[in-house]
């Protein structure tokens, strides 16, 4: 099981959101290159880096995602306002491995296919969600689509990686919410998750449950699980 530390980009800074909103902002750092560093020196596989500045459409952080890939040799995850396929080509230009996509692919501003024509392996899909509905623009409207259906068909039209996104319990320590999990069990082995992973408990769940990886945000940064001990955990137990 992968660990990745979330790095949030806003206004140049290192932040979490609590449930995406900016009003609930929690600053960490002013300094995204230098936090990137810390984690790769911890020995985690990759970071997941969002620009939440372009995932709102107040602006982009995208010189400093850029100057993340140049300095780290890490595998980066990368979302937050990719809206065409001039905004991918860029984020792979840049120097991410794998960009994230979530609203565009459910509004058809993107077309799946061509998105995968970068590599299936390049690419994750958001399934960002409420009550096990999906949510999109910034988690500010909730679609009819349930979590389960979304992902099958992303699936039957070729996307092979996914990250599920528990809306309400996002940056709330509240823990993981099994329920939604179980509904997409099926594909979890291609699943990265995150929202309101507070404890090791949670870590060794979403392990037994095979999860592709989980995002750590803020239960990282305000030292509740120290990296070491969940990169430990996540570990292959034949390895």
């Amino acid at each position: 099981m992968e660990i990745l530390p979330a790095i949030d980009l806003m206004d140049g800074k290192v932040v979490r959101l609590i449930r995406g909103q900016p009003s609930n902002i929690i600053v960490y750092s002013d300094n995204p290159c230098k936090v990137a560093l810390e984690w790769e020196k911890s020995g985690v596989p990759g970071i997941h880096v969002i620009d939440l500045n372009a995932a709102f459409g107040s602006g982009n952080n995208r010189k400093i995602v850029k100057k993340i890939c140049e300095n780290i040799r890490l595998p980066i995850n990368f979302g937050g306002g990719l809206h065409t396929i001039e905004d991918i080509e860029e984020a792979f230009s840049i120097g991410v491995s794998r960009v994230i996509v979530g609203s565009a692919i459910f509004t058809r501003k993107l077309e799946l296919e061509e998105v995968l024509s970068f590599g299936k392996d390049k690419v994750i899909v958001a399934i960002d969600h409420k009550n096990g509905k999906v949510t999109i623009d910034g988690w500010k409207t909730v679609l009819s689509i349930d979590i389960y259906d979304a992902m099958k068909s992303l699936w039957s039209r070729g996307a092979r990686l996914f990250l599920t996104t528990n809306t309400q319990t996002d940056g709330t320590l509240e823990g993981i919410d099994i329920q939604y999990l179980k509904k997409v069990e099926e594909f979890l082995k291609q699943v990265y998750v995150a929202g309101g992973i507070s404890s090791i408990s949670d870590l060794l769940i979403l392990k037994q449950m095979k999860v592709k990886g989980v995002v750590l945000g803020r239960v990282l940064y305000d030292k509740i699980i120290d990296i070491k001990e969940a990169l430990e955990v996540a570990k292959d137990d034949c390895s």
